[in-house]
């Protein structure tokens, strides 16, 4: 990472080549073409996904021909990252998925060429219909190596508290680890037993790899080495500074709508669940108020609650029971975590409008360094005070929801970040 200069700039795509889809010959170099590049993680895509516009003047998309499912080499350095964006065809290519917007003149053809790493296309020729078993975080990077190939060094997974015993039911792997993301439970989840806990993971796709972790732990992480500062003053020169600036106005998006809230089941529910395995009702009534207070981590301190519409529930959830296939016992009792799945899916329900109650959207200089699911600091000056110090409610720690690095803007090269917080920031 180069603090030493501006972020904005420095860009250099090095790479950008086109494999034939007979893999024979040599590849082809199209540097020269690339008009505009986009980058894409997403906290909930399990695939990375890249946009390259193309100026074409050689008519290479006829030629070669370009096509969906050819591999491309690319790479990319940038003053904030040491690593900065590569994938190449002998270890980890990319994959051209779609081709849009095709428009043509007679000196030019002008294409967006989407790109996906290759494990994105594999998943849908492939099944998963094996029994698996044991803990959830084993299951996901077993599925991952065997059925995608992912490498080990690309997998990062959180063990869960919880185990679970399931078939396959020959589904796509990435949709079988996606819908195992809300069954499982932190194993420092500090619930008042193994049966209660705060359940709800993420799994998506990063630079860096493939990763299966919980809310939880990501909100409880250390945040970006640096903090982020809205300034009134955006002509700042020293790039130590300028780097780290809020680039234009942020933009909030946050329900106010008490009346849509309480639809939701934001503040306390009624959960209904019937066990399709014993023929039982479950019934679990689940507060946000005192689940925040036993089991669900935040990455600030403060949360705004209506004392006065905490008491009663405001929306019934009625759903059935997931307890797995073929587990030693139909009520869960002889597995190693006992399993209180009612208490488990209604928390986990929660869990998930409670991240997204509140969104933030901001531009700042491009930074490859960052990732989604990367906790971020942001301050923001209180209104019509002129003291450093003092800085207003919306400051405090995020989430990386969604990323965008974009290059080939006239005005610079910039990072767009959708931000989450389910909590305010503690009053000093």
């Amino acid at each position: 990472m180069n603090k030493k200069k501006l972020w904005t700039k420095g860009t250099q795509i090095e790479r950008f080549d086109v494999v034939p889809q007979d893999k024979q010959g040599d590849f082809l170099n199209m540097l020269g073409q690339i008009a505009y590049f986009k980058y894409y993680e997403d906290v909930f895509d399990p695939s990375i996904h890249i946009t390259i516009q193309c100026n074409d003047t050689y008519g290479f998309l006829n030629k070669l021909p370009i096509r969906s499912g050819s591999a491309v080499n690319l790479k990319i350095t940038h003053p904030s990252s040491e690593d900065g964006i590569e994938f190449d065809v002998k270890d980890e290519p990319l994959v051209i998925t779609n081709i849009m917007n095709i428009m043509s003149d007679p000196k030019r053809e002008i294409y967006d060429l989407v790109l996906e790493t290759k494990h994105a296309v594999s998943n849908h020729t492939s099944r998963v219909w094996e029994k698996y078993k044991g803990n959830i975080a084993d299951t996901v990077e077993k599925i991952l190596k065997e059925k995608l190939e992912v490498k080990k060094e690309r997998i990062y997974t959180e063990k869960t508290k919880n185990n679970y015993e399931f078939v396959g039911n020959y589904r796509k792997p990435l949709k079988t680890v996606m819908d195992l993301c809300r069954k499982s439970i932190p194993e420092k989840s500090d619930g008042d037993s193994v049966k209660k806990g705060s359940s709800g993971f993420l799994f998506y796709e990063t630079l860096s790899g493939f990763r299966f972790e919980s809310i939880d732990t990501i909100l409880l992480s250390e945040p970006f080495e640096e903090k982020y500062i809205l300034s009134s003053d955006r002509r700042e020169l020293d790039p130590k500074v300028a780097n780290f600036k809020v680039a234009g106005e942020p933009n909030w998006d946050e329900s106010h709508d008490i009346i849509k809230k309480l639809r939701a089941g934001a503040y306390k529910t009624a959960n209904w669940y019937f066990d399709l395995v014993t023929k039982k009702p479950l019934f679990a009534d689940f507060s946000y108020k005192d689940s925040i207070e036993k089991h669900m981590k935040k990455a600030n301190d403060e949360e705004v609650i209506p004392e006065d519409f905490t008491d009663f529930y405001s929306r019934i959830i009625v759903g059935v029971t997931d307890q797995g296939a073929m587990t030693p016992n139909a009520d869960g009792t002889q597995t190693n975590t006992p399993q209180d799945q009612a208490k488990f899916q209604a928390q986990a329900h929660s869990r998930y409008s409670s991240l997204f109650s509140q969104t933030l959207d901001v531009t700042i200089p491009m930074n490859l360094s960052l990732r989604a699911g990367t906790m971020i600091e942001l301050e923001f000056p209180e209104l019509n005070n002129d003291e450093s110090d003092k800085r207003n409610s919306a400051s405090g720690k995020y989430m990386i929801a969604q990323l965008s690095h974009e290059v080939g803007n006239p005005t610079g090269d910039f990072t767009g970040l959708t931000l989450v917080r389910d909590s305010f920031l503690s009053k000093e």
